[in-house]
C-alpha cells in the first residue's frame, strides 16, 4: 500500500502538551482483518472497526485484529535522531512488529505508549504491523464497553484495536520523555521535573512563557543525571494581577515551557510543554480553587458519538462538545467511565473548564484486575498531570468491579491503596475513592448519587447528618468501618431525565420521562435551585451532557442538538448561590 493516497483523519498533533515539532501522522487508511493477518480489509485509524467512520462499522466481537501500512524515512531526517512510534490508545493489548521484527507492546485499552524503532527501520519504505487482542474478560479496565455481546443497561458498544492517533516523532540521539510541573501557588514557583532517555549526564534549558509565548517569564538550567532532573522554577510576583497567571475557568492563562536538552557528542532534543497555575484543596468542608471557595457545576459526559463511538470524529467536535457545556452553564465535565483524547484535556485547558479524570472500571475482583487498574491509573496520570483542567480523580466508581467493598475489608483497601497511589503521584488534586456511595474514609469527596431527588423528596436532605450516616438513595454512603470524616459534599450524580418519544424500544432514562421542555423544568430547576442554595453542597453534576446509544437521558441528543433551550438551561445550572 502506498503512502501518496493514504488521507489523513485527525490530522492535528495529537499530544499538545508534549509537542516536537518533527513529526508525521500515521492517521488515514490501514491495511486490516480480523482474526488472522490476511488483511483482506481497508480501515480508517484512528476509528475502531464498529465505527462508521472507520469505513466497517461492524459490531460483532473479535478477539484479534490486525493492522498494516507502509511510512516512509527520509535517511536525512533520521541522522543523529531517534525514532519514536507513538500510538494514542489501542485497545486493550498491542504488539507491534517493525518491517517483520517484533518492536514491542502494551496492555491497557485507555492509555497511550511509545516505541523506539530507530533501529529497525530502513531508508525508504517500511513497514508497520499491529496486532490488537482485545478479549470480553471483566476483569481489566472495561469502562462502559459491554463485555457480554450485546449492549445492555448503561453499557455500549465495545471499541477494539486502535482508537486513538499513530504517529511518528523524530527526537533527539538523547530525547526528552517527559516534563512534570507542580505548581506551588504560596510562592509563585512550580517544581519542574525533567525525564530523559539516557544516563548520560545532560543539561536541560527550561524557558517559561506566558500566554504561548508573548510573555517572558523565566529561564532555569537544570543538570539531569540517570535520566532525570529537577529545579524550581520562581515566576514574578504579580501582586494585585495574579489573574494574568493564575489559572481559572474563567480566566484560563497557560504557561508555556520550552524545554531544551545537549549533552556530549551534540546531543540535542526540544520540546514545547505547558502547564497552569492553580491549586485545588479542601478544609471545613469546602473546596477552594487557588485559594478561594469555588462552587463545581459539572455535567456527566461520557464522550461518546454515534458515528465514531469513543474517538472524537474530529477536532472541531472536541471543542463543539466543550462550548454547549459552558454555554449551559456548567465550568466542569466529569468525563465518566473514559480516559480522554489528550486533545479534550488540551481544550479544556485552553476554553476553561473544570475536568474529573475517572478510571474505567474493571467488573470482577482478583489480582488481575488490581494489577491492569493500577498500570492504567499510574500511565492516566503520567501522560495528563501537567493539565490544569483536572481537578479530581475517580479512581472507582458506584463500587462496580469492588461489589462487596460495603463490608470487605479487601475491597476497603484495594480502594485506599488506589486512593494513595494517586495521593502520592499527585500532591495537587483531589481525590474522589468510590464515588456515589460504600465511601472510605481516606476520600477527598462525600460523593451522592441521588437519581430519586425531585422537588418533593428535597426534605430528605434536612438531616444531613443523618443522611450522612446512612443512605443517600438506595445505597450507604460510607462502608463498613468507615464514616464521614467533614468532607465537602457533593452531589456527583443527578437527574438523568428523559423525554416521551426520545430512542427506540428499550431505551431509558431515569424514573420515567416528561413530556415536554415545561415539565422537564419544572422538575430540573427546583432541585437545582435546591442544590446551589441549600448550603449543603459544594457542587453538582448533572446526569448527563448526551444520549448515548439506549441511555436517552442527555441534554443533547447524540448527535448534539439541544431538547431544551439553552438559555434557559444556563439560567438553571449557573443560578448565583446567592
Amino acid at each position: 500500500m502506498g503512502t501518496e493516497m493514504n488521507a489523513v483523519l485527525r490530522p492535528e498533533f495529537p499530544r499538545p502538551d508534549f509537542v516536537r515539532n518533527e513529526w508525521s501522522p500515521l492517521n488515514g487508511t490501514w491495511q486490516f482483518s480480523f482474526d488472522q493477518p490476511v488483511f483482506d480489509r481497508s480501515i480508517t485509524v484512528p476509528f475502531c472497526y464498529q465505527s462508521t467512520m472507520s469505513t466497517i462499522g461492524e459490531t460483532e466481537d473479535h478477539d484479534v485484529v490486525w493492522y498494516r501500512r507502509e511510512f516512509l524515512v527520509e535517511a536525512e531526517r533520521l541522522t543523529g535522531k531517534r525514532l519514536l512510534l507513538k500510538f494514542g490508545a489501542v485497545d486493550s493489548e498491542a504488539s507491534v512488529w517493525i518491517n517483520g521484527v517484533y518492536a514491542g507492546g502494551h496492555a491497557g485499552g485507555y492509555t497511550s505508549f511509545e516505541l523506539d524503532i530507530t533501529e529497525l527501520v530502513k531508508e525508504g519504505i517500511n513497514e508497520v504491523t499491529v496486532k490488537a487482542v482485545d478479549d470480553t474478560n471483566s476483569d481489566k479496565p472495561r469502562g462502559k464497553q459491554t463485555w457480554t455481546g450485546e449492549k445492555f443497561g448503561c453499557w455500549y458498544t465495545p471499541v477494539t484495536g486502535i482508537w486513538q492517533s499513530v504517529w511518528l516523532e523524530y527526537a533527539g540521539a538523547c530525547y526528552l520523555k517527559r516534563v512534570k510541573a507542580t505548581p506551588q501557588l504560596s510562592d509563585l514557583t512550580a517544581l519542574c521535573e525533567v525525564f530523559v532517555s539516557c544516563d548520560e549526564e545532560v543539561e536541560a534549558e527550561v524557558t517559561a512563557y506566558l500566554e504561548n509565548g508573548n510573555v517572558f517569564l523565566c529561564r532555569q538550567t537544570i543538570p539531569c543525571r540517570h535520566g532525570y532532573g529537577k529545579l524550581s522554577l520562581a515566576f514574578p510576583d504579580y501582586d494585585i494581577r495574579r489573574g494574568e497567571l493564575l489559572w481559572t475557568p474563567e480566566e484560563p492563562n497557560l504557561i508555556t515551557l520550552i524545554v531544551k536538552i545537549t549533552g556530549k557528542d551534540g546531543c540535542a532534543d526540544e520540546v514545547a510543554a505547558y502547564f497552569g497555575m492553580r491549586s485545588i484543596e479542601w478544609e471545613n468542608g469546602i473546596i477552594s480553587l487557588n485559594g478561594s471557595p469555588y462552587y463545581q457545576r459539572l455535567v456527566l459526559d461520557q464522550g461518546y458519538w454515534p458515528e465514531s463511538i469513543l474517538t472524537p470524529p474530529s477536532d472541531e467536535a472536541i471543542q463543539e462538545d466543550i462550548r454547549l457545556t459552558k454555554a449551559m452553564g456548567f465550568n466542569g465535565a466529569r468525563k465518566h467511565q473514559k480516559i480522554e483524547d489528550p486533545r479534550y484535556y488540551y481544550w479544556a485547558d485552553k476554553m476553561g473548564l473544570l475536568v474529573w479524570g475517572e478510571l474505567p472500571s474493571a467488573y470482577e475482583f482478583n489480582d488481575n484486575a488490581m494489577e491492569a487498574s493500577s498500570r492504567e491509573l499510574m500511565e492516566f496520570v503520567k501522560r495528563d498531570y501537567n493539565h490544569p483542567c483536572i481537578v479530581t480523580w475517580v479512581p472507582v466508581n458506584e463500587s462496580w468491579g469492588v461489589r462487596s467493598i460495603r463490608g470487605n475489608l479487601q475491597q476497603q483497601n484495594y480502594c485506599r491503596m488506589l486512593t494513595y497511589l494517586l495521593k502520592a503521584m499527585d500532591p495537587v488534586r483531589l481525590v474522589s475513592a468510590n464515588d456515589g456511595w460504600e465511601q472510605v474514609s481516606d476520600t477527598d469527596i462525600c460523593a451522592l448519587h441521588d437519581y430519586a431527588l425531585f422537588p418533593q423528596t428535597e426534605k430528605k436532605y434536612d438531616d444531613m447528618e443523618n443522611v450522612l450516616k446512612t443512605y443517600c438513595e438506595s445505597r450507604r454512603l460510607f462502608a463498613e468501618g468507615n464514616s464521614y470524616q467533614g468532607q465537602p459534599v457533593i452531589l456527583t450524580e443527578y437527574g438523568g431525565i428523559a423525554f416521551e418519544g426520545d430512542g427506540a424500544e428499550g431505551s431509558w432514562g431515569y424514573y420515567g420521562r416528561v413530556k415536554d421542555e415545561e415539565q422537564f423544568l419544572g422538575i430540573l430547576e427546583p432541585i437545582t435551585e435546591f442544590l446551589i442554595r441549600s448550603g449543603h453542597f459544594n457542587g453538582f453534576c448533572y446526569t448527563q451532557l448526551t444520549d448515548v446509544m439506549q441511555e436517552v437521558n442527555g441534554l443533547l441528543t447524540e448527535d448534539r442538538k439541544p431538547k431544551v433551550s439553552i438559555e434557559r438551561l444556563h439560567d438553571v445550572f449557573a443560578k448565583r448561590i446567592y
